[in-house]
């Protein structure tokens, strides 16, 4: 294996190679959610502990829906503790023609491990598994206890993972501290910049349906009385929305800790909910210079995106029946009643009428603040990595296990540090859940040297 000597980040070889192929059987273990299927792969790892003497659990919380979970015990009962927490399930490969590669192959390929999963978690998971092994093998005794879970079904809100084990196994998952995935990927600035999540936004899954006249196909009714029609003319006006720009103070804390040229001036357009499209188009042309719409906007805006419409089964037929899924993320502070006023002004009076809502999933985003101790190794670590790297902290669009932990009062922050490399930041943040997902060894080595250095902090 042709490794070179700048991305193992002063680890010797062969570990670096192990770091590769526990990631590399770990992708060829299919755990695509649904159905999860997750109890293999946390019997891999609970099999791989046992041979290095290290104990762990692997636990059902339904079947085929496994948890592993290790805790290295700590020499003073009174010292924080830290959880390093990743989830073993991974979303659907579709379109396999699109890819270079099987997407379950694990194949190592110009400098990167490719696979569904090899950023979206696994890659997350190989390297906090072998930091955990390494310590193991040093004899390192840290204060605090270190615990490793690798957890199931966090693609579809964690229900039967960390939200389980939280609920029915809490004194086997119960720590001070949390690091998982959520943040962590470099900004195109020419100072180093590392995002950190410490919040994210609330998720609020809902299914709407239209209802209209059923019969058969050759002798249609009026179109506006069909159910199909109706669902066409409220997805049209949800693609048509143009959601309100929301400054929040989380918003104001990321632009704050960015190191940006004329920095007063620029942060202020920056925060200004009147200037924000022009500021977004002021640092594509002069900043970062490539498109960001689709990472800053998120942050600022409630977004409804319809990711499902089924109707009918036969082309014949007239479906009297269609249902629409809207994958909807609201800022914090926001719920289904601020959605539903959305939606109402979206649509209109009498066409909200026409539409039947039912809520999918309910779930507020968590916080974090950033003045913790935590935080503070954090920021520690991978200056001492990267001297000059700054941390910006990020609301994030999408959802991770951290909200459950969150809930609990548990100190929680997402940081896998990754480098762009010869990718946009457009380009890599299309990786994971996407086409041709991979991740360079590089980055591989650099979140495996940092969770090492994070854990002897400890």
């Amino acid at each position: 294996m042709q490794l070179k000597e700048e991305e193992l980040y002063d680890f010797k070889k062969e570990f670096a190679e192990e770091v590769i192929k526990v990631l590399q059987e770990l992708i060829r273990i299919d755990t695509t959610n649904p159905p999860g299927n997750e109890t293999k792969a946390a019997e891999w790892i609970h099999n791989f502990l046992s041979k290095e003497g290290i104990e762990s659990e692997v636990i059902e919380s339904a079947p085929g829906r496994g948890n592993v979970i290790s805790r290295l015990k700590g020499t003073d009962n009174s010292a924080p503790s830290l959880l390093l927490l990743s989830h073993l399930d991974v979303v659907p490969s579709q379109d396999l023609e699109k890819w270079e590669v099987p997407p379950f192959s694990g194949e190592f390929k110009d400098g990167y491990v490719w696979g569904r999963g090899s950023l979206d978690c696994k890659g997350t998971t190989a390297p906090q598994l072998m930091v955990f092994v390494k310590l193991h093998r040093e004899g390192i005794k840290p204060k605090g206890d270190i615990v490793f879970a690798a957890t199931a079904d966090e693609e579809s809100g964690g229900h039967y993972g960390p939200d389980w084990l939280l609920e029915n196994k809490f004194d086997l998952i119960k720590v001070d501290d949390v690091v998982t995935e959520g943040g962590g990927p470099e900004m195109p600035l020419k100072v180093p910049h590392y995002t950190i999540q410490i919040s994210e936004k609330g998720v609020y899954w809902t299914r709407i349906r239209t209802h209209g006249a059923a019969g058969h196909g050759s002798m249609p009714g009026p179109s506006k009385n069909m159910a199909i029609v109706k669902m066409m003319k409220v997805i049209e006006k949800i693609a048509k929305r143009k959601p309100p720009i929301i400054i929040q103070d989380l918003f104001k804390e990321t632009v704050k800790a960015m190191d940006l040229p004329a920095a007063w001036i620029t942060k202020r357009i920056f925060t200004s909910k009147r200037l924000m499209r022009f500021s977004v188009w002021m640092a594509k042309k002069f900043f970062i210079k490539e498109e960001i719409d689709h990472v800053i906007f998120p942050l600022v805006q409630n977004n409804i995106t319809p990711t499902v419409i089924q109707s009918g089964q036969k082309v014949n037929n007239i479906p009297g029946l269609c249902e629409a899924k809207l994958d909807v993320r609201l800022l914090p502070g926001f719920d289904r009643d601020d959605l539903y006023k959305e939606m109402k002004k979206v649509l209109g009076k009498k066409l909200f009428n026409e539409v039947e809502f039912i809520a999918i999933q309910d779930q507020p985003g968590g916080f974090t603040p950033t003045g913790t101790d935590l935080y503070q190794k954090i920021e520690q670590t991978i200056k001492n990595i990267e001297p000059g790297a700054k941390l910006v902290p990020i609301l994030s669009p999408g959802s991770t296990d951290m909200l459950h932990f969150r809930k609990k009062g548990i100190k929680a922050y997402g940081f896998v540090p990754m480098k762009l490399g010869d990718l946009s930041a457009k380009e890599f943040s299309a990786l994971p859940h996407g086409y041709n997902e991979r991740v360079s060894i590089e980055n591989l080595m650099l979140a495996t040297r940092f969770f090492y250095d994070l854990c002897l902090k400890y």
